[in-house]
């Protein structure tokens, strides 16, 4: 018996030396800052995107198989979404599986991230898809007006 249970307690040495030196890969990422810096980088892209075209929290939920509160989630970067799930993701948006990580590395380079959706991003979308019934002339005075009201000369 002494034998066995000697054996077996070399038998744990051996394999915790083992696991000493064996080799582990390098995380993807050098910090948890930059894990949740992309997670946000993400979640952002995903709510431009969704913005952009006009779907619901709850039409984008219901195409990727999660609930409405997971999918907002995914746009504020609480959760990561799954990799498996991009490519869905996409089609459902109509953007490349890229456009969702495009100016990550520079964000993490350069700081807090800037959106590039206007404030009122529902407003807007509002007034494109409005503008689309106009006819050139009018589309062109729509135009002039704004560049009015925002200060700008005719451009």
């Amino acid at each position: 018996m002494r034998g066995t249970a000697a054996r077996g307690r070399a038998g744990e040495g051996l394999a915790l030396a083992r696991a000493a030196v064996t080799p582990r890969p390098a995380p993807l990422a050098s910090s948890p800052d930059q894990v949740a810096g992309a997670d946000l980088h993400v979640g952002r892209r995903i709510r431009e995107a969704r913005i952009q075209r006009g779907v619901s929290l709850a039409e984008l939920g219901a195409h990727l198989g999660v609930s409405t509160p997971q999918a907002r989630k995914y746009e504020a970067g609480r959760n990561a979404i799954p990799a498996t799930r991009l490519p869905a993701l996409a089609a459902a948006l109509g953007v490349d599986v890229a456009f969702f990580f495009e100016g990550l590395e520079t964000e993490q380079r350069v700081g807090p991230y800037r959106p590039l959706l206007p404030t009122r991003p529902r407003m807007l979308l509002d007034l494109v898809r409005a503008s689309d019934a106009l006819p050139d002339s009018g589309l062109a005075a729509l135009l002039a007006a704004a560049r009015a009201f925002a200060g700008q000369g005719p451009g």
